[in-house]
């Protein structure tokens, strides 16, 4: 699925964009691209930084000796700024690469991730941090509807031929996730993770090899990905429902852990819209 799949009609349209303001003045420049580009990952590092010490904090990890409301209080500018810096140049970038995003899965599923993320940024994980991670009914409605749009795009990406590949990313981010906040689980993620890992590799080289059968690696490397995330969602759920709460309770901690791993999938899914 993506966006030309929707729109078709609006294809002249989108081929257009590069001869629009403010797209024109860069498109013919050596360095315009490149420029736009590296503010894109700049303000994206400022903005995966907020989002990471605010949801750790939720977990209970991180700069605990502050409030959730105190954390969040002092990096609501800096979110702001990442989210402006983010959009901005994201949209400069889409104008001057319009038709191929407008037929890539990895882009579509990209926008539907960052809608989502920016529902738990801005509507969920900012509201339960100002309450000292309570999470009210409303906040929970916003929640859901957020992580239905992250399902959504998950499934763009994880289906689309050339991008599913990059659904490894997800899985990593959400053991790594596991490492820092985990207690009871995090011996067992580590053997769990490292395990599959090896025997992937031994599978997939050893067993398979890349240079004789490049479907069959991919198929196995699949299935080794969705084994590790099978095991990641019972390890992160007992975590969540048996690990010592803290000072926020276990909504806000499962609020905190979609929250990064919606952003963590708009990222991954931009580095594979070049293979989709």
């Amino acid at each position: 699925m993506d966006f030309h799949a929707l729109f078709p009609q609006m294809q002249d349209s989108v081929a257009s964009l590069p001869n629009v303001f403010p797209a024109s003045l860069l498109k013919n420049t050596q360095w315009g691209f490149a420029a736009v580009e590296a503010v894109h990952l700049l303000a994206l590092g400022l903005l995966g930084g907020c989002v990471l010490f605010l949801n750790l904090r939720l977990l209970g990890v991180g700069v605990t000796s502050e409030t959730p409301a105190g954390v969040e209080r002092q990096l609501r500018p800096w979110l702001y700024l990442g989210v402006a810096g983010v959009l901005l140049s994201g949209v400069l970038i889409g104008m001057l690469n319009p038709e191929k995003l407008f037929t890539s899965p990895a882009f579509f599923a990209k926008m539907i991730a960052m809608v989502a993320a920016l529902i738990f940024s801005f509507g969920v994980t900012n509201a339960v941090a100002s309450s000292q991670g309570r999470v009210s009914p409303g906040v929970m409605a916003a929640a859901i509807a957020a992580f239905a749009l992250w399902l959504w795009s998950m499934g763009v990406f994880s289906l689309s031929s050339g991008t599913n590949p990059g659904t490894f990313h997800l899985v990593v981010a959400g053991y790594v996730i596991l490492f820092a906040f985990g207690q009871r689980t995090r011996i067992l993620a580590l053997i769990a993770s490292l395990g599959l890992m090896l025997a992937d590799l031994v599978i997939t080289y050893g067993v398979i090899g890349l240079d004789r059968d490049y479907d069959g690696f991919m198929s196995t490397t699949k299935l080794f990905v969705e084994i590790a995330a099978l095991v990641l969602v019972a390890l992160l759920g007992f975590e969540i429902a048996t690990g010592k709460q803290a000072d926020t309770g276990k909504p806000a901690k499962l609020i905190a852990v979609f929250s990064i791993l919606s952003w963590v999938t708009v990222a991954a899914a931009g580095r594979w819209i070049g293979l989709s």
